[in-house]
Order: structure tokens, then C-alpha cells, then sequence
């Protein structure tokens, strides 16, 4: 089975929900932006702990949590909670390794205090700060093991049902965002708040302040050729998904909302 067997269902109204919302939230597409969103909607005592690795440590089991997220896999959580409303938001592929460059570049992202630093190995540490002296030519280009799962078709890895280099690697990604309750597209987010008010009813306007959003400065991307021809490489997939996604978004808003900022 290539989709993980849920349906969308539209549209629903927030407030009568009889199961909980799942963010599947894509490293560097918006997601502290849009969590910040969804959460405005909920009692404190509704919204699971954020998901740093461990499943029972954001009280899966607990119905009185309406709303989960975190850079799980869609697949993942859709074993805790099959008939839960996912959530996700997908981004220029380009442009979401470079935001994700940026983000270990710069150490304010990653403090002492960090509460990932707990879960994480010593090699994961040192990548992360060996990536806060290095170009975005030298991430790409570089051979270190985790630079390259955080740049290899990840949006597809996490919204697919199976593994890289299998047949329904992509295909599968592309029925299971099909059948999520929303996706959005970061490059369009104010429709894709627009389009969720359509598909989930009760959702209000989006007001989260700016210095709550975690954005990513606006430096220009740098490559060589060879630089972009390995990230285009690594980023077949997800390329091919994000222009799935945008039909499919294209489409969406056509039936739903009027075209326009």
C-alpha cells in the first residue's frame, strides 16, 4: 500500500474535532512560523511537548492532546495516531537546503542550552558546528554523512511511506500528500492560511509577530556549477514533489479561494 490510509476530509470545523491535528513539520519550511499559528488555537493543555525523537515522550497516547508536531515522518506518526487530520507545509527545494544551511550557520540557532543538544550524538554536535565555519559551497559539497541526509530529498523522505532508492519512493509521497487534511506551500503561505480557512473551518487570521518566526535572512544563494550540480542531484525527488505540490496547490486554490494576494 503505498498511501499510509487516511483521507482527506473537508472541510471540518475546528471546534467539534473529534481527533487531533499532526504537523508534519519539514525542517525549514515554515514550520516554527506555522506551529506558533496552530497553537494560538489550543488551551496550553491541549498541545503535545514538541517531538524530539521519543513518541511517548509527547504523551501520544494522552487524549486530551489535540494538536502533535514535530520533523517526524508522516508514516511515523500515522502508526500513533491513523485517523488523526496531518498537516504539512512543503518549499522550493533550493531554497529550503539553503534556509537549512543558513539555520546551522548560524550559532545563535544553536545555543548551549539547546534542548536537542540532550538527544543528540557528539558527532551530530560537531557537524552542526563544524557547519558554522563552513560556505554553503563547502555543505554542499563536502562528503560528511549528515550534511547530505539533511540535504537529500527530504520533504519526499518525510512525507514517503517507503525508503530512498525503492520504486515507491516518490510515488508514495506524492499519494499521501494528496491524501493529507492540508499541505501548503511556503513561497505562497498567506493563500496556503487562506486555503487551510477553507479545509478546516474555525482557523482566524494569521497574526503571529514577526520576532516569533524564526525567518531565515535573505542572503543571496552562491554556488559553482559543480556545487549545484551535486545539490540538484541530491534533490531529484524532491524537485519532482514540490512541482506535484504546486499543481496540485494550483488547483486547490482555484476551487476554493479567489486567485491574488
Amino acid at each position: 500500500m503505498t498511501s499510509v490510509g487516511f483521507q482527506r476530509s473537508v472541510p471540518v470545523e475546528l471546534s467539534i474535532l473529534e481527533v487531533p491535528l499532526a504537523f508534519v513539520h519539514i525542517p525549514k519550511t515554515a514550520g516554527t512560523s506555522f506551529i506558533r499559528y496552530l497553537e494560538g488555537h489550543f488551551l496550553k493543555s491541549e498541545i503535545a511537548p514538541p517531538f524530539l525523537g521519543d513518541f511517548n515522550a509527547i504523551q501520544i497516547s494522552d487524549p486530551s492532546k489535540k494538536l502533535f508536531w514535530g520533523h517526524f515522518r508522516l508514516v511515523d506518526i500515522a502508526r500513533y495516531l491513523p485517523h488523526a487530520l496531518f498537516l504539512t507545509f512543503l518549499r522550493h527545494p533550493v531554497l529550503r537546503s539553503y534556509s537549512q544551511y543558513k539555520s546551522w550557520h548560524d550559532p545563535r540557532n544553536f545555543p548551549k542550552d539547546d534542548p536537542w543538544r540532550n538527544v543528540m550524538t557528539t558527532e551530530q554536535i560537531d557537524d552542526i558546528e563544524f557547519a558554522q565555519k563552513v560556505s554553503f559551497e563547502e555543505f554542499v559539497s563536502g562528503r560528511r554523512a549528515r550534511f547530505e541526509t539533511e540535504l537529500r530529498d527530504v520533504q519526499t523522505l518525510m512525507l514517503s511511506s517507503h525508503q530512498p532508492g525503492t520504486p515507491q519512493f516518490l510515488p508514495s509521497a506524492k499519494d499521501n500528500l494528496l491524501s493529507m487534511a492540508f499541505f501548503g506551500i511556503v513561497e505562497e503561505f498567506d493563500l496556503s492560511i487562506r486555503l487551510l480557512q477553507q479545509h478546516i473551518l474555525g482557523f482566524k487570521s494569521y497574526d503571529v509577530a514577526p520576532q516569533l518566526e524564526n525567518r531565515s535572512d535573505t542572503s543571496p544563494l552562491s554556488l559553482s556549477k559543480k556545487g549545484a550540480d551535486r545539490l540538484s542531484d541530491m534533490l531529484q525527488n524532491d524537485m519532482e514533489l514540490y512541482r506535484f505540490a504546486i499543481e496540485i496547490f494550483s488547483e486547490r486554490i482555484k476551487g476554493t479561494v479567489r486567485c491574488g494576494r
